[in-house]
């Protein structure tokens, strides 16, 4: 029943709608007197400058003749000049803001609820029967329609700009109610059935869209809200959604025409966001064949429209040299095409799929194609027809239903051969519009020219990869090898259609922007069509060395026919080679043999690390600083190289096992001297190349060699520290080959980096050289008076511990030789470092530990040594010129 709370509420309601307008009466006669203040200071400023100028001609010395200038001609004259700037406006009180707008938007609800509530309060009231109830609800709202026309008649113009539409409130409130009694004459009272109120709830809302070209966008809007909401307030017995399919496009294109037509863009981007938001629902709703091909017109014809309003219209007769690339175009076909995935996507069934789907999947990928054909600005929707297509690929029926066991890409498909055929027509018509396109576009900006190209060329491939795994998931496939020669051919076929093309109009060697792209990308098309069959034949290292042959190919070719865009095929390739490493660094996989040097992996990293360092020669550019492409491929070269090296050493080492968990002292020792010999020789390389990867390679493996050398040689393989006995004689054995050669090398190093490299790491590798000198030759000692095993835990004779002193003696020597020879202060510095060391063990240790001649040999040896030293200083190092006779 009615309660006293919803009185008291209509009764405030009331109250406010009847106080609103003395209010607003009240408010405007307030601001009478600053309206009049500020008229007066409008009149004193329009003054002020016409006085200087009127008195301008008195002040004058001209004699008195008729033709002296009056008053009228200096204000004409002043006209056309810039009028000085004026105060600023003031921003509107809060009273303006309460009686102008406030009270005009809360009056309009209020009138719309009104008019809701006196149809429920004469229902619960029982105060009239429900005939009477529903001509009174039609009374008021046609009176509330009525009286926004009259006020529109009569208060035209009548307010500024900024004000609402008090007659567009009012009949936007009169639409509100009359949607509400027709509502309430089906769902209440039964007066007319669900397709009377369809079609009346959707012809008012119509109504309401054409009522907007009077009163404004806001009834627009009301009315498309109406109209789209319309099926969700009217059911019906009938579960068939073809009637919607018919009238919610209409309900589209009508509130399309309406924003075209004035400019309401907001009513347009709101017409969109409805269709989107109901393609999806029917999509989800689709129980059946029949919902289903009704939910896949709908989403069709919704498409359809959209791209013609925002693609298509705004660039009609629009010339050829300003047709850049429009976001909003490319945004609104990108929205389509996601829409129409989306839909093709939840509408899929396994069993009897038939020809409706399919239809719809062509015309989904045609929608965004034809658009982007039609208009160049909006050439972004050949991108987005070849995304819908993939997209159609991916969700083409499968034979496991919709719920599948794994992802269904892998899943075995219905009709494959259909597939093939749809998705390979749809490509090739994709390949052919943006081949047009570039063909025919001379005039074009090159962006949208770019966009052709990428579209023309990247569509087919990435199709046929996607076909590929669907269909022969991942395996090896002779077909879709054949299948990818045959679109390498075409793409060459075209390729070379552009530089025929292009020598014939523009003369020898000038192919002008679009045929030079469409030359470049069908040309790259061509040789990335090449190495996906090699994908498809071959797997495991052979498809490392193929792709690598091809990118060597790619560079011969971009050198021979000066392609650029061939330069960015060999770098993708070599990205794809790079992707093949992180995923399996073996490369030819586990079964390699247990050949030393001569097994696969110089086949799976020696040919493509060959491949890729003759590609970034023949794709460099004399006179000109390498770029990406050059770049990459050296890295790959580089990198492939190392990798072979040093799998090399642990296949050697290992008995053929790769993975195998344990290391030794030489497999680290000769790591390190693989290191250090690729920084040397990129050092000595870096003179002639002047490259960015050459230089930080060199920086690399001089970092990788020191943490190499630090890590494995001095703790995780020193046979001092780990027991473990140590191979060979007492002069050649691993710990000759394992500290030894890396301590030439680093030293080396040292030398042939002084001028091209910075101080810190010519010092590292010195100090490297010498850390790793130091340690060999006190393990040498060790192990010549302990034997294979020499461990810490075994006991020191007083002989050994004379040889540690007499041996870094000895090397400080040799480095100071050196240093005074050659000019080095590091090397000098490095002799003083181990002279003090010997000097420290001498009267720390063998003072202690040695007995009888050997102690005494022990510090005559030092204390000889070190007047050496001192003499050597003094003579050659610090010696002072003799004074002139």
């Amino acid at each position: 029943m009615f309660n006293d709370t919803f009185l008291i509420q209509l009764a405030i309601a009331g109250l406010a709608l009847l106080l609103s307008g003395p209010i607003a009466l009240v408010v405007v006669l307030l601001q009478r007197g600053r309206i009049a203040a500020l008229e007066a200071q409008l009149a004193l400023i329009q003054r002020t400058r016409v006085a200087p100028q009127a008195s301008a001609p008195v002040e004058a010395p001209a004699p008195p003749t008729p033709q002296r200038p009056t008053t009228v001609p200096p204000v004409r004259a002043a006209a056309p000049q810039e009028p000085a700037p004026g105060p600023a406006a003031p921003r509107p009180s809060f009273e303006e803001r309460f009686g102008t707008r406030w009270t005009v938007w809360v009056g309009g609800l209020a009138l719309a609820l009104g008019a809701l509530l006196l149809v429920r309060y004469s229902v619960e009231q029982g105060f009239f029967g429900p005939a009477a109830r529903i001509a009174a609800g039609f009374a008021v709202a046609a009176g509330l329609l009525a009286s926004g026309e009259a006020l529109r008649r009569r208060l035209r113009g009548a307010g500024p700009t900024g004000w609402p539409d008090i007659p567009a409130m009012v009949t936007a409130s009169g639409t509100l109610a009359l949607f509400g009694v027709l509502y309430a004459a089906h769902a209440l009272y039964g007066f007319i059935g669900p397709a009377t109120a369809f079609l009346a709830l959707g012809a008012t809302g119509l109504g309401a869209m054409v009522a907007a070209l009077l009163h404004g966008p806001t009834l627009a809007g009301i009315g498309l809200v109406g109209a789209l909401v319309t099926p969700l307030l009217v059911g019906s017995d009938s579960p068939s959604l073809w009637p919607l399919t018919l009238y919610l496009p209409a309900v589209t294109a009508s509130a399309y025409a309406f924003a075209w037509t004035k400019g309401w863009r907001a009513l347009g981007l709101a017409a969109g966001a409805g269709a989107v938001l109901w393609s999806l629902a029917l999509a989800l709703s689709a129980n059946g064949l029949d919902a289903t091909a009704a939910a896949l017109v709908h989403a069709i014809l919704q498409g359809g429209l959209a791209a013609f309003l925002f693609a298509v219209l705004p660039h009609r007769g629009r010339p050829e040299e300003g047709a850049e690339p429009d976001p909003v175009a490319a945004g609104a076909l990108a929205v389509v095409a996601l829409v129409l995935a989306a839909v093709l996507a939840l509408t899929v069934v396994s069993e009897g799929y038939g020809g409706v789907w399919i239809a719809a999947a062509l015309a989904a990928v045609a929608i965004p194609a034809v658009a982007g054909f039609l208009a160049p600005a909006a050439a972004a929707g050949l991108g987005a027809a070849g995304l819908t297509l993939a997209a159609v690929v991916v969700a083409w029926p499968a034979v496991t239903g919709p719920e599948w066991d794994r992802f269904p890409i892998w899943g075995e498909t219905h009709e494959p051969g259909l597939l093939l055929g749809l998705a390979g027509l749809s490509a090739l018509a994709i390949t052919a519009a943006g081949a047009l396109r570039l063909v025919g576009g001379a005039r074009l900006p090159p962006a949208t020219l770019l966009i052709y190209a990428a579209s023309a060329a990247l569509t087919p491939l990435a199709i046929l990869a996607l076909a590929y795994l669907r269909l022969a998931q991942g395996l090896v496939s002779p077909g879709f090898a054949l299948a990818a020669g045959g679109l390498a051919l075409l793409m060459a076929t075209l390729a070379g259609f552009c530089r025929r093309l292009g020598d014939a109009t523009f003369g020898e060697g000038n192919l002008g922007d679009a045929l030079a792209l469409g030359l470049g990308a069908f040309a790259s098309a061509a040789l990335a069509a090449l190495a996906l069959g090699l994908v498809f034949a071959v797997t495991g290292g052979s498809l490392t060395v193929a792709m690598a042959l091809a990118a060597l190919g790619a560079a011969a070719i971009a050198r021979r026919l000066d392609i650029p865009a061939l330069r960015w095929c060999v770098a993708g390739l070599g990205l794809v080679v790079a992707a093949r490493l992180a995923y399996d660094p073996s490369v030819v996989g586990p079964d390699l043999g247990t050949r030393p040097i001569l097994n696969w992996l110089l086949v799976g990293y020696g040919l493509p690390a060959l491949a890729f360092g003759l590609s970034a020669r023949l794709i460099r550019r004399p006179g000109r600083p390498d770029d990406a492409p050059v770049l990459i491929a050296q890295g790959l070269s580089l990198l492939l190289s190392a990798f072979l090296v040093f799998l090399e050493i642990r296949h050697a080492l290992n008995d053929g096992d790769l993975y195998a968990p344990t290391t030794g002292l030489l497999e680290q020792g000769l790591l390190a001297l693989s290191s250090l010999g690729f920084a040397a020789v990129l050092v000595r390389m870096d003179g002639a190349h002047g490259s960015a990867v050459i230089r930080f390679g060199s920086l690399a493996f001089g970092a990788l060699a020191l943490a190499q050398s630090l890590v494995g040689l001095g703790l995780a393989a020193n046979p001092l520290l780990t027991d473990d006995p140590v191979a060979g004689g007492v002069l050649l054995n691993a710990i000759a080959i394992a500290y030894g050669l890396p301590a030439l090398t680093a030293l080396w190093l040292a030398r042939t980096a002084r001028k091209s490299r910075p101080d810190w790491y010519v010092l590292g590798a010195g100090g490297l050289g010498v850390v790793l000198a130091f340690l060999g030759l006190s393990l040498m000692i060790r192990h010549g008076f302990q034997g294979p095993r020499i461990g810490l835990d075994r006991a020191t004779s007083q002989g050994e511990w004379y040889a540690y002193s007499a041996a870094w003696l000895g090397l400080g020597l040799a480095l100071l030789a050196y240093g005074v020879l050659r000019g080095s202060l590091s090397a000098r510095l490095a002799s003083a470092a181990l002279v003090l060391i010997a000097t420290v063990k001498v009267f720390l240790f063998d003072l202690a530990g040695l007995d009888g001649p050997l102690r005494a040999l022990s510090f005559l040896g030092l204390g000889a040594v070190l007047i050496g030293i001192g003499l050597v200083y003094q003579r050659f190092v610090f010696a002072r010129p003799r004074a002139a006779a």
